[in-house]
């Protein structure tokens, strides 16, 4: 595989398609994460409009879908826009699927989200885009908005996955969203055992 010669900016495009060009989807747990299951039957996340961004195979698409939330999943690598739009058919389910690039949503998308759910996407990309990241959410999201993270927190250097701290959380975010929850979560999957913070921030 072909990444940039700085362990800070991660992989191009043609990267993360060429894991799906041989069937390499080691982040991928192979279902709905846990946190965000137990997130919604607590009845913690608004009904409405949920967006997902780098959302790869769709897993929270699909389950959100299928409890009556208006969903738009995007992600960037086509591979995974084929493997979401295909699932979405085969489990008669409907939710916008956008081939796009999270950064470069037009202004169609402002304020029009109640709920954004970040899986291994804020990781994923180059640290020197956080600050991007964090300026697209509040402008997507509606005044009050949630966003509901998964943050990685790998504890290494280089990646991607790139480590997040609960500072690098507090620093990019608070000064656009209150921070309700930040905290490890005690229901991740095995592999990511003590590794995830949950994170339940409200755009001011």
């Amino acid at each position: 595989m072909n990444t940039t010669s700085d362990e800070n900016e991660g992989y191009a495009r043609d990267d993360w398609q060429n894991h799906y060009d041989n069937d390499d989807l080691r982040w991928d747990l192979g279902r709905v994460a846990p946190p965000f299951i137990r997130l919604w039957e607590e009845n913690k996340l608004p009904k409405g409009k949920i967006i997902i961004p780098g959302c790869g195979q769709g897993h929270e698409v699909l389950f959100f879908s299928g409890k009556g939330f208006q969903v738009t999943g995007l992600d960037y690598a086509p591979g995974a826009v084929d493997l979401l739009s295909r699932a979405l058919e085969e489990d008669h389910l409907q939710a916008d699927v956008l081939h796009q690039d999270f950064f470069q949503l037009d202004e169609n998308h402002n304020a029009q989200y109640d709920l954004m759910l970040e899986q291994a996407f804020f990781c994923a990309i180059p640290p020197s885009m956080r600050l991007t990241y964090v300026e697209t959410a509040t402008r997507i999201l509606k005044k009050g908005g949630l966003l509901a993270g998964l943050f990685y927190e790998t504890g290494e250097k280089g990646g991607p996955p790139f480590n997040t701290t609960p500072s690098d959380i507090l620093d990019h975010f608070s000064d656009n969203f209150h921070i309700e929850t930040l905290e490890k979560t005690p229901h991740s999957v095995e592999k990511r055992k003590d590794k995830e913070l949950l994170g339940l921030l409200r755009k001011k």
